[in-house]
Parts: structure tokens; sequence; C-alpha cells
């Protein structure tokens, strides 16, 4: 079983100069469907541009990928239809025996400059939320080996990532030793004992693993009244039953972690209305 995920950014409640929410999540992938499912997904892209063609939730992210390969009409096409590609994505990823895991963390201060300090602090956090529920799916479905798919980190800096996994794998507790993975240490789950990185315009799953993390993106800025319901929040209603726990999404399959009680409160109040 794999977890491919990806991250995302966005603005919460206190008005802050910066995006000071971090996302961090995607979807677990059982090794008997993953083949069909690339293949399905591939199917897909095919109709509306190529099978390998990089997507994204934003089509706009890649453009400068599409231009440097002339293929600038490709992304122009993709761009302009994806409102049909990701909705028949969606629909197909129902159909599959797949679990989403999407965590966010909000950062104390609305503060520009402290927000930077802290990112890397809070980009570990969030991937250990995340990585906590992934080890505790695991230990319910007890598959023969778990493997977790990272993109690409920013600027190359895997170290957030790499010591969150090291000590969860290692000692079955957080980086900072002040929380305890409930499934115990994640070497006795046999999963690998690093993560994997890929770059995700050459994987059709973690390009998969951005479209959830985009639409559960959605959810949140709809919870916290930053939007209204859009395509984000459709999409995510097509696969609710996959959230980890569903029906009891929240504290399973999207996980909120803040001090802020507005925004926990913002999020449980309205999470079960949307989705």
């Amino acid at each position: 079983m794999k977890w491919f995920a990806d991250n995302s950014e966005l603005n919460g409640i206190k008005e802050a100069e910066i995006p000071d929410i971090l996302m961090f999540g995607g979807i677990a992938v059982p090794a008997n469907i993953e083949h069909e499912l690339r293949i399905r997904i591939e199917g897909i892209k095919e109709r509306f541009a190529h099978p390998r063609a990089p997507i994204k939730w934003n089509m706009r992210d890649p453009k400068a990928l599409y231009k440097k390969q002339g293929q600038e009409e490709m992304q122009k096409r993709l761009l302009e239809s994806s409102r049909e590609w990701r909705l028949e994505i969606f629909n197909a990823l129902a159909e599959y025996d797949v679990t989403l895991i999407v965590s966010c963390i909000e950062a104390y201060s609305g503060d520009r400059q402290k927000i930077k300090e802290t990112k890397e602090q809070l980009t570990g956090h969030s991937f250990s939320n995340g990585l906590m529920r992934f080890g505790l799916h695991v230990q319910t479905v007890g598959p023969d080996q778990a493997q977790v798919v990272l993109d690409w980190p920013d600027r190359s800096e895997s170290k957030p990532f790499d010591a969150e996994y090291t000590s969860a794998f290692n000692r079955g507790v957080t980086a900072a030793g002040n929380v305890e993975y409930r499934c115990g240490k994640l070497a006795d789950l046999r999963f690998l004992d690093s993560a994997t990185y890929a770059n995700m315009y050459h994987s059709t799953l973690l390009q998969t693993a951005d479209l959830v993390v985009g639409a559960t993106r959605e959810v949140i800025e709809c919870c916290l009244g930053k939007k209204e319901s859009g395509q984000g929040v459709d999409c995510a209603r097509i696969v609710r039953d996959k959230y980890r726990g569903a029906p009891k999404i929240l504290g399973y399959g999207i996980s909120v972690s803040s001090g802020n009680v507005g925004f926990r409160d913002a999020v449980s109040n309205s999470l079960p209305t949307l989705l």
C-alpha cells in the first residue's frame, strides 16, 4: 500500500499577511489496484490531451513546464476543460478501494516573519499528523508493505519530512518526542525505512493526490467563510465515503490542528453540512 501525498497552503481566519494554514495529504492506494487506477486516470487524461500529461488542481501551476516543452496549447486545453476532467477523475476514484487522508495545521501567528520562521516546523507537524493517520489505517488494513510517496520538496528541502518519518519509523513518536503514534512504530507495521520522493509531473497518482488536496482545500475555505461552495466541494462530495473514518471524517480523514478555537469550531460546525 502507498500513500501518495502533497501539500498546499491557504489563509485562515486571522487575516494573516501570508498563507497561515498548511495542508498535507492525499490518497492511500492498495498495491493490488495501483496499476489499474493509474491506467484509469491516464485514460481520462488521454481523452482531453495525453495520458501522461501533467495535471494539477490549479492548471496554471504547470504553465511554465508546458511552455518549456512547447506544449502551450495542451496546457490551455487542459485548463479550459479542467471542470470536466476533474469530475471524471473524482468519479473514477469513488469506484476504487482508496482512502483519503488530509491534515491541516494553522500557524499560531498571522505575522509574515513569524510564519516564515516556523514554516519548516509547521510543515513537519502537518506531515506527521497525516502520517499518524496513515499509520492507523495501515494497522487496521494490514497490507504486506506500506510506503509513503511524497512530491519533491520545495527547494529540495526534505529535512522536515525526513526527521518526522525517521522518528515515527524508529521510535513511534513525533520528531519533537512529545506525541506518540497510537499505531506504534512504523517499523512494526512493515513500512519502508524512509519516505520516497518523486517528481509530481512524472507521477499520475501524485497528481491525483494534488487534486484531492485541492478539493479538500476548498472545503476548508468554505468552512472558514473564505469562498462559496464550488467545484472543489462538489468533487469532495463525490468521494466523501473515501475519506478515512467516513461518515465521521473530522479527525480521521481530515485532521485539523490549531490552538485557535475559532478555526477548529468553524471547520467542526461546517464540515458535516458541506460533505
